[in-house]
């Protein structure tokens, strides 16, 4: 029977994860029962300071401390700890749909094409009443109403052959490039859905990202301006990155189709007050690039937790 590793990416995740270790042990049962496939849960501590490591081993679940800071050095951790063809990679703050597991790994297993696959999306509702945090929904449901460039969630994905640039060949790129103290050019990545989308639909066409026809994740979305800054900076700078480090991946990420022809006049009124705040977004993002490049100010943490967004 083929052994897949399940691989949960957590810091300082005790809120979350009994609720989303519950989701996906029911998932990994119906995969199990659809599938010869087993699947093989392990807990990768990336710096936490909470009870996380005991929550998981108290459920028996195997836990690993990364090597590195960062969701992506705890995905090389994991990678090197269970080598595997396919690995199965999900945030600890999330809860998915009890056959979702089972739809990434039979289309992932099924299409040697595909490369990663991921599940449909949807927000948890929101707990606050205040209109930024409908507006939050209202976007992160209908994906903005976005034609712009996408890429698959790395909340949760499948994929053949993990493989992302070591912070080596991420400096050899820098070096040519001009100083940018608020980009820091040179960094290690962490975000991995950012530059694995890029790549692989450049090596390999968009269809080698597919998302699954069935299943569903469900996450926590931002519901407050604070947490919706802390989110479009950690992006904004991590895509900025990836344009001056890997400028042949322009423009090569498949396009989400515009919904907003489908939009009630609800979500319309919704997605006003969202573009309010986003224009505060983007006015605090210049002022705070400003500020470290120009007058020196220390840069802040990239993308410190996000309060609203921890809880299930």
């Amino acid at each position: 029977m083929l052994v897949i590793p399940l691989v949960i990416t957590a810091r300082d995740e005790a809120r979350a994860l009994p609720a989303c270790l519950d989701s996906l042990f029911a998932a990994m049962r119906v995969t199990e029962r659809e599938l010869a496939v087993r699947l093989a849960p392990i807990v990768i501590l990336d710096a936490c300071r909470d009870a996380t490591g005991a929550i998981a081993a108290a459920r028996g679940v195997r836990t690993l401390a990364s090597r590195g800071r960062g969701k992506v050095e705890a995905q090389r951790t994991a990678v090197g700890a269970c080598p595997a063809p396919v690995h199965v990679f999900c945030d600890a703050d999330v809860l998915v749909a009890p056959d979702t597991l089972a739809a990434l790994c039979a289309v992932i297993l099924a299409e040697p094409g595909v490369v990663v696959a991921t599940p449909p999306r949807a927000p948890l509702p929101p707990r606050s009443a205040a209109p930024l945090a409908r507006a939050l929904h209202v976007y992160n449901a209908r994906r903005g109403f976005s034609s712009g460039r996408a890429w698959f969630s790395g909340k949760l994905f499948a994929i053949r052959g993990w493989d992302v640039p070591t912070a080596a060949e991420v400096a050899r790129r820098a070096a040519g490039l001009p100083a940018s103290r608020f980009h820091a050019l040179a960094a290690p990545l962490t975000v991995d859905d950012v530059y694995l989308s890029r790549r692989v639909v450049h090596d390999h066409g968009a269809a080698a990202l597919r998302e699954t026809t069935r299943g569903l994740l469900h996450f926590r979305a931002p519901e407050t301006w604070r947490g919706m800054y802390r989110y479009y900076r950690r992006m904004r700078r991590e895509l900025a990155r990836m344009d001056a480090l890997f400028p042949e991946l322009r423009g090569v990420a498949p396009r989400v189709p515009d919904e907003l022809a489908a939009a009630t006049p609800a979500e319309r009124r919704a997605w006003r007050v969202f573009e309010v705040a986003l224009a505060a977004c983007r006015v605090a993002y210049r002022a705070e690039r400003l500020a470290v490049d120009r007058l020196g100010v220390p840069a802040r943490d990239p993308w410190p937790a996000i309060a609203e967004t921890k809880a299930l």
